[in-house]
């Protein structure tokens, strides 16, 4: 093989990794997104309390594995607070 043609593959390699990486990163932020609107339903303000609650999760490093029982538990005080 010429150097060309490795470098093709270096860099065809390279772009389908990072589009594997943007993709994963995607479809994980829409799941957390339906995640959010399913235990809001149609309410603006407790949809809106959830996202902020999200946003807290991540920025203070939860596993993503226990977002879905952090969430409801919100969702849960949210309307238990009304």
């Amino acid at each position: 093989m010429d150097a060309t043609a490795i470098v093709i593959i270096v860099v065809s390699t390279a772009l389908a990794i990072i589009f594997k990486l943007v993709l994963f990163k995607k479809i994980r932020n829409w799941m957390d997104q339906d995640l959010i609107k399913g235990l809001a339903g149609d309410d603006n303000d407790k949809l809106q309390f959830l996202q902020d609650k999200l946003e807290r999760l991540k920025s203070d490093r939860v596993p993503r594995k226990l977002y879905q029982e952090h969430l409801t538990n919100d969702a849960n005080e949210f309307e238990q607070s009304r």
